[in-house]
């Protein structure tokens, strides 16, 4: 049976598995309008959205993290699927906010992977957070405790 704790906390990470979804949106949306807003400064429009895209990467790594913990003791009748798409959703927010993000910000100097790889890497990913909050906030909220199951014969 749920409790009211592990009720709750299943509902905060589907709601920051929707905040991290709309500012992931948001900050794809925004980041070719800065482009088009300072044509004669790239270099500042490229930091201003690095900062947005960081911020949605910084909140879906802490829904991920509230995710993987409500999902860890909530037992619910989903816990394998919700745990590997936490996990998955933990990892690659990881990866942009550790790897591709100080990759793009230092214009791919030193990296294995050229500045236009890496935006497409970092595209792909962003794409695959983005899908992973939207199943997971959606099992979050769907899924019933284990022993209100009803089983067919």
């Amino acid at each position: 049976m749920f409790s009211r704790r592990a009720t709750l906390a299943r509902q905060v990470a589907a709601i920051l598995c929707a905040v991290a979804l709309g500012t992931l949106l948001f900050s794809a949306r925004v980041a070719p309008l800065l482009f088009e807003a300072l044509p004669d400064d790239r270099s500042l429009a490229g930091r201003i959205a690095g900062r947005g895209f960081e911020s949605a990467y910084w909140i879906a790594l802490a829904a991920a993290l509230v995710a993987l913990a409500a999902a860890w003791f909530a037992r619910s009748t989903r816990a394998k699927v919700e745990i590997v798409l936490g996990a998955l959703m933990l990892i690659v927010a990881a990866l942009e906010l550790f790897w591709i993000a100080p990759a793009i910000a230092s214009h791919g100097a030193g990296w294995p992977l050229a500045f236009a790889s890496l935006h497409g890497v970092g595209g792909a990913m962003h794409l695959v957070i983005a899908l992973a909050s939207v199943i997971l906030a959606w099992l979050l909220l769907a899924s019933r405790p284990a022993s209100q199951t009803i089983e067919h014969r």
